[in-house]
């Protein structure tokens, strides 16, 4: 039965994660608070919704995140197949490649990692394709648990492993290109979209430094707040559109 994993990878913010994450929200509430309601204190009504904006910032460092490991399993899947051709077995190709992997990235990096977990595992009598599976799990990468399923069956049918691996090397790094390929061709209109989302705010900005006469009339009654309000969400509805769309995944 197959496993029903998820692109992104679970993550927590750390204690220097955190506070830049409340620091910025601040920023952005107040800045709001200002430019569509003219009055700071609106900045603490806001203080709920930094559930939803912390939610965010995990799904963009999740991506990142599984982004990079993704990438470092490629990378170590090369140095497993290189020396399960050189004649290592696949317990000693992984510890092979956990070396070359912190030597490449660092002992920091998640790749290692993981597979100093996997090869932790297959110390103790697991078998390689099961603590692939649980590193799958853990990971909630579809591409490492598609490994471990092929790597599972190729070792129980006696495949020539070396070309196996090699061979899910391939399709996922065209995987991986393709997807660069997509960032980078909307790349372009990503930027113009980023720079339209700061109109509006610099717009309004540019009006209550200047001429703030000009809109005075928004603030501090009903029909104002109203207006503002309305703008506010389409505003937020349409930089979250614009974000899904750019969303590239192959």
């Amino acid at each position: 039965m197959r496993l029903h994993t998820q692109k992104n990878l679970s993550v927590r913010l750390d204690a220097k994660e955190w506070i830049i994450s409340v620091a910025i929200y601040i920023v952005i509430s107040v800045t709001v608070a200002w430019l569509f309601y003219d009055s700071i204190i609106v900045a603490f009504i806001f203080a709920p919704l930094y559930l939803l904006y912390k939610k965010a910032v995990i799904a963009v460092c999740s991506r990142r995140k599984s982004e990079q490991l993704t990438d470092g399993f490629i990378k170590s899947l090369n140095s497993v197949a290189s020396s399960l051709a050189a004649g290592l077995s696949a317990e000693n190709a992984f510890i092979a490649a956990g070396a070359d992997m912190e030597k490449m990235l660092g002992y920091r990096a998640g790749i290692v990692k993981e597979l100093n977990i996997v090869n932790s595992h297959v110390k103790t009598g697991v078998r390689v394709e099961d603590a692939l599976f649980e590193m799958a799990k853990r990971t909630k990468i579809t591409e490492i648990y598609d490994f471990a399923l092929v790597f599972s069956v190729a070792s129980k049918n006696g495949a020539d492993c070396p070309a196996v691996i090699s061979s899910c090397t391939q399709i996922m790094e065209a995987k991986r290109r393709a997807e660069e390929e997509a960032r980078i061709m909307i790349r372009s209109k990503q930027y113009e979209q980023r720079v339209m989302c700061i109109i509006l705010p610099g717009i309004l900005a540019y009006l209550r430094l200047s001429s703030g006469s000009f809109i005075s009339v928004l603030y501090h009654n009903p029909l104002g707040i109203l207006i503002m309000s309305a703008c506010l969400i389409i505003y937020i509805l349409a930089v979250y559109l614009a974000e899904k769309i750019g969303d590239i995944r192959v």
